[in-house]
């Protein structure tokens, strides 16, 4: 997991498997962003394989809190199988889905 800033949008980008550990460290990472102030997120999913239950339960609570402050949470995903993970458990409607970086970037002011 890695996390970078773009003007003032913080990138966390993913990769692999993201199970349990690795949901736990998305949460901190995400906590840290709140923490800080920093309320503008893209989530680069682009080489994730597969997302455990408890990462989307982690993106979905912060999501709620960083709205509380006009921020959002927004995803960068090209595999498949993720796309329809996200289509079946309707996350596609909580998260706003791109196919690239860049095209996630142009959305935040």
């Amino acid at each position: 997991m890695k996390k970078t800033s773009y003007d003032n949008v913080e990138i966390i980008t993913l990769e692999g498997r993201i199970d349990q550990e690795g949901s736990e460290e998305l949460e901190t990472v995400l906590q840290e962003c709140l923490d800080n102030k920093k309320y503008s997120i893209c989530i680069d999913m682009v080489n994730v394989k597969h997302i455990c239950s408890s990462a989307l339960g982690a993106l979905v609570a912060i999501k709620r809190k960083i709205r509380d402050h006009e921020g959002d949470i927004k995803l960068v995903i090209v595999n498949d199988n993720l796309i329809k993970l996200f289509q079946t458990t309707m996350l596609d409607k909580v998260f706003e889905i791109f196919d690239s970086k860049r095209e996630c970037l142009a959305t935040f002011d």
